[in-house]
């Protein structure tokens, strides 16, 4: 519970800057939420509120963002892990290095910016919500190894944090997209997008506002009895 008096609820939401992280962004903020945005670029234009400059791939960089932003009265009721990094390359053209940096950022960033959040939430009497995108890839496994399997890290880290986070009133939930439309997407190639298409039952792409109305439901009073979810946004991926 807040006991601070101030009753705006405020989330983070990294990747703020992709597709995705601004849907989510304008959702929330349609919500009632103080939107605090997180992304790599330097001074980049961000319309929903405060913005934080962050390599996620640094884990020492991302202790520095967060501390900084706490030093100057910050907090968080609501983290969005969004951001993402998709290397296309081939599995025998992916190096270690490669593999390293995906986990960095799909996973070991969300871990700790999870337990910096949370720490946070547990000092100031808050509950709060943690909502992780992940992939269906994660679920079902990729091609793309690395990404595959640092979203499948993501999934693990969902459902530990449920547990871990449940007595301190802290709910923990995931969003697994299948091909949602953005330039992700675009990255991947066309004949392989087609055939994930063929095993999905609506037969088209995800949009962007698909994944964020499912984030701003997590986040809310509607799913107050959820936590260690993982929902599919992707269509009906069979397979």
């Amino acid at each position: 519970m807040n006991t601070s008096g101030d009753t705006t609820r405020t989330a983070l939401v990294t990747g703020c800057l992709g597709a995705i992280g601004q849907a989510i962004c304008v959702e929330l903020a349609a919500a009632g939420y103080r939107v605090v945005g997180m992304d790599r670029i330097e001074g980049a234009a961000f319309a929903q509120g405060p913005y934080l400059t962050c390599d996620l791939s640094d884990p020492a960089g991302v202790a520095a963002a967060m501390q900084a932003y706490r030093d100057d009265g910050g907090s968080v009721d609501l983290l969005v892990n969004n951001a993402g990094h998709y290397d296309p390359k081939p599995f025998f053209e992916t190096s270690v290095e490669d593999f390293e940096r995906s986990a960095r950022i799909n996973a070991t960033a969300p871990f700790q910016l999870s337990q910096i959040v949370s720490r946070w939430m547990v000092e100031e009497g808050r509950e709060g919500a943690i909502v992780n995108i992940a992939s269906i890839a994660g679920k079902l496994g990729s091609p793309i190894v690395a990404y595959g399997a640092s979203k499948a890290a993501v999934l693990g880290l969902t459902r530990g944090l449920a547990k871990a986070l449940a007595p301190h009133g802290i709910r923990v939930n995931a969003v697994a997209p299948g091909v949602i439309r953005s330039p992700m997407s675009d990255a991947i190639a066309p004949e392989q997008v087609a055939a994930q298409l063929t095993v999905t039952a609506m037969k088209r792409l995800g949009e962007p506002e698909e994944i964020a109305r499912v984030v701003v439901f997590l986040a809310g009073p509607g799913a107050a009895y959820m936590t260690g979810a993982v929902v599919d946004v992707a269509g009906g991926w069979m397979s």
